[in-house]
C-alpha cells in the first residue's frame, strides 16, 4: 500500500538533491584505466581533465575560470553559488545546467582540431556574450595544456638519466591544482618548507575551515571542542601547506612572514575578528612530513603553546580549557600543551594496513592500540620523537571530529590503503578511549566548490564513481592481470573502512558481490586475467561477511562459497569433471 502523499516543495527538494547527486557522480574526475609508462593521455580524458583546470581561477597566470565568466556573462550568480545552490532552487539548476553546457561545447571545439581556438572563441562569443580578447588567454593556455597532455616524454628521459644526463626539474603535485607539472618525464622537486604555507593556500583555506565548523555546528548544534588531524607530507607539498594552514585556522592564529617572506611566527586571531571559540587540535603528523617540514612542526607547536597560554575564558578557548584541565589531573604544562605526534625517528606508518589486510587482528581494539604505539611520539620544539603514549592517549580521549583533507583526483580514500590506515586508525583509536565513534569529516577540493563530506558520504561517492562504475573498471580491464589487482585492491581497501571506522552501508558490499562474483560472465573474465586476485576478492567479501559488516543473503553467500570453489580448483590444477 503506497505511503502518505508527499507536498509538492517536499517532493519537489528531494528530487532536487538526487539529481544534484546524480550530477556529482557524473562530473567526478576519474581516472579510466591505470598509467602507462611513455604513453599520453587520450583525447577524451584531455577534455575531462581540460574542463576540470578550466572550471578554476588561474590567478598564476592570469584568467578568471571560465565557468566564472560565462555565469557573469549571462547575469547568472556567481558560478560557485550556481553549484551551491543547484540543489535547493531550479532556477540555480538550470542556470547551472546551461553554464556546464557551453563550458563543454567550448573545450569540444578546442580540441576538434589544431587552432581550435578561434572555433572556441567564437563559441562562447556567441552563446555568453564574451568578448574574443577575454577568453582567448585562457583559451590559449588549455592548448597549450592539451598539447603537452597529448605528448610524453617520459621513456626519453628516462634514457637521459641511464646516461646520466641532465633532467629539467620540475615540480610534483597534481595536474588540476597545479598545471605547471607539465609535461611530465621531469625531476620532480617539492616545495620550500619555510614558505608553507603560501599566500594562496591560506586564503583557500578560510572557506575550507568555514565549511567545516558550520557543518559541525548544524549536525551537533555546538562547535567541537578538539579535532584529530591527519597531516600528511605530500598532501601539504602538492597544495603549498593547506592542512597546514587550516589547523592555523582552527587554533585562531594567522602565520607572520619575515622579509623573504619566510613563515617565522603566528599572530593571534583577536576574539573579536575570530567569531568563535578557538578549536583544540590534536595533530597525526607521517613521517615524510616530519622528515621534510621540521619547520612547519616548530610552527605548529609554537602556535598552540601560544594559544594555549592566552588569558581567554574556556568556553572561547577550547586548547586553553584543556590544557588547564589536564594540569588538575597532573600533568605539566609543558606536557600537557603537547599536539603534535608521529612515528619514532627513522619510522613510517602506522602498520594498521598491513594488520588489516593480512587479517591479523581479532578485536577492533587491537587496531586502535597498534595506531598509538606507532604514532605516539611526540615532536616540536625541545621534542624530538619522544615517547609519549600516555600524552597521545589523554589528548584524543578529548577528541569529537577526525579530518583530513583529499586534494588528489587520480588518488581517492579507496585507491591506497594509506588513507584507511591513518584516518581509520585514528579514528577507531579515539572511539576506544572516549568510548563513542567520533564524527569523521573528509575536505574535498577537487572542485570549484570545496566540500565538506562525512566519511561515509565519501566511501560512497568512490564506490559509485569506481568500482560501480562501468567506466572505470572497464578501463582497468583493459590493463588485464594488473586490472584485475587494481579491483580488488579497490575491495580490500573499502573493506579496511569498516575495520577500522565502520564507514562501509551493508548495499555497497551486495553491489560489489553483484558485479563482480554473482554476474557469471564478469567473474569468468576476471579469473581468467587473474585468479590470484579474483579469488582474494571473493574471500574479502566472505572475510566482510564473517565479521559482521555485511549481512550477505544467502544465495549471494552460496555464489561467493562456489565461486571460492571453483576458483581455488583452478588454481590447484583440479578438474572436478574428469
Amino acid at each position: 500500500m503506497a505511503g502518505p502523499a508527499r507536498p509538492a516543495e517536499e517532493r519537489d527538494r528531494i528530487v532536487l538533491r538526487l539529481y544534484e547527486q546524480l550530477l556529482e557522480i557524473e562530473q567526478r574526475l576519474i581516472p579510466t584505466g591505470m598509467h602507462v609508462f611513455g604513453r599520453p593521455n587520450a583525447q577524451t580524458e584531455r577534455g575531462d581533465m581540460l574542463r576540470m583546470i578550466a572550471s578554476f581561477d588561474r590567478p598564476e597566470v592570469g584568467f578568471r575560470s571560465l565557468p566564472g565568466q560565462i555565469a557573469a556573462r549571462l547575469g547568472f550568480p556567481e558560478y560557485q553559488i550556481l553549484m551551491e545552490e543547484s540543489a535547493t532552487c531550479g532556477e540555480r539548476l538550470l542556470q547551472r545546467e546551461r553554464v556546464d553546457a557551453i563550458l563543454r561545447s567550448a573545450i569540444e571545439k578546442l580540441l576538434a582540431e589544431d587552432g581550435g581556438i578561434e572555433e572556441a572563441a567564437s563559441l562562447l562569443a556567441r552563446e555568453a556574450s564574451i568578448p574574443t580578447e577575454d577568453s582567448t588567454g585562457m583559451l590559449a593556455f588549455l592548448n597549450g595544456l592539451n598539447r603537452q597532455l597529448g605528448t610524453n616524454s617520459e621513456v626519453d628521459e628516462l634514457m637521459r638519466a641511464l646516461r646520466r644526463e641532465y633532467i629539467e626539474p620540475g615540480p610534483g603535485g597534481d595536474l588540476v591544482q597545479n598545471p605547471k607539472i607539465l609535461p611530465t618525464g621531469r625531476n620532480t622537486h617539492a616545495v620550500n618548507p619555510y614558505a608553507v604555507p603560501s599566500h594562496v593556500a591560506f586564503q583557500k583555506s578560510r572557506d575550507t575551515i568555514r565549511r567545516l565548523l558550520n557543518r559541525c555546528l548544524d549536525e551537533r548544534g555546538r562547535y567541537p571542542e578538539t579535532i584529530g588531524m591527519v597531516i600528511w607530507g605530500m598532501d601539504n607539498i602538492k597544495t603549498h601547506g593547506e592542512g597546514v594552514a587550516q589547523a592555523l585556522l582552527l587554533m585562531g592564529v594567522v602565520p607572520k612572514r619575515d622579509g623573504m617572506n619566510r613563515v617565522t611566527d603566528v599572530e593571534i586571531i583577536p576574539p573579536e575578528t575570530l567569531g568563535r571559540p578557538r578549536i583544540d587540535v590534536v595533530f597525526v603528523l607521517s613521517g615524510i612530513f616530519r622528515d621534510l617540514f621540521g619547520a612547519t612542526i616548530e610552527l605548529l607547536d609554537k602556535a598552540a603553546r601560544q594559544v594555549a597560554g592566552l588569558d581567554e575564558p574556556p568556553e572561547t578557548n577550547f586548547l586553553r580549557k584543556h590544557v588547564q584541565q589536564a594540569q588538575q589531573e597532573g600533568l605539566s604544562w609543558c606536557d600537557a600543551a603537547t599536539r603534535l605526534f608521529s612515528n619514532a625517528p627513522g619510522n613510517y606508518g602506522t602498520n594498521v594496513n598491513f594488520m588489516v589486510i593480512g587479517g591479523h587482528w581479532d578485536r577492533a581494539e587491537q587496531i586502535g592500540d597498534l595506531f598509538v604505539t606507532r604514532k605516539c611520539f611526540a615532536y616540536g620544539r625541545g621534542l624530538e620523537g619522544d615517547p609519549a603514549g600516555t600524552l597521545m592517549a589523554k589528548a584524543l580521549s578529548r577528541v569529537e571530529v577526525t579530518y583530513q583533507n583529499l586534494d588528489n583526483a587520480e588518488i581517492g580514500i579507496t585507491d591506497v590503503d594509506h588513507y584507511f590506515e591513518y584516518l581509520g586508525g585514528l579514528t577507531q583509536a579515539v572511539k576506544q578511549r572516549t568510548g563513542e565513534r567520533p564524527a569523521t569529516y573528509v575536505c574535498d577540493s577537487l572542485s570549484p566548490l570545496v566540500k565538506i563530506r562525512s566519511l561515509n558520504e565519501t566511501v560512497r561517492l568512490e564506490v559509485r564513481t569506481k568500482l560501480l562504475n562501468p567506466k572505470w573498471y572497464g578501463g582497468m580491464l583493459r590493463h588485464g592481470f594488473s586490472g584485475v589487482a587494481e579491483i580488488e585492491h579497490h575491495v580490500s581497501n573499502t573493506f579496511g573502512w569498516s575495520a577500522t571506522a565502520g564507514a562501509v552501508d551493508d548495499w555497497i558490499y551486495s553491489e560489489i558481490a553483484n558485479t563482480y562474483v554473482v554476474d557469471e560472465t564478469m567473474r569468468n573474465r576476471l579469473a581468467e586475467l587473474n585468479p590470484h586476485a579474483t579469488r582474494s576478492l571473493a574471500q574479502r567479501l566472505l572475510e566482510a561477511h564473517g565479521r559482521g559488516f555485511w549481512a550477505a543473503q544467502e544465495n549471494v553467500l552460496d555464489h561467493l562459497h562456489n565461486a571460492l570453489d571453483k576458483l581455488e580448483d583452478h588454481l590447484e590444477g583440479v578438474n572436478r569433471q574428469a
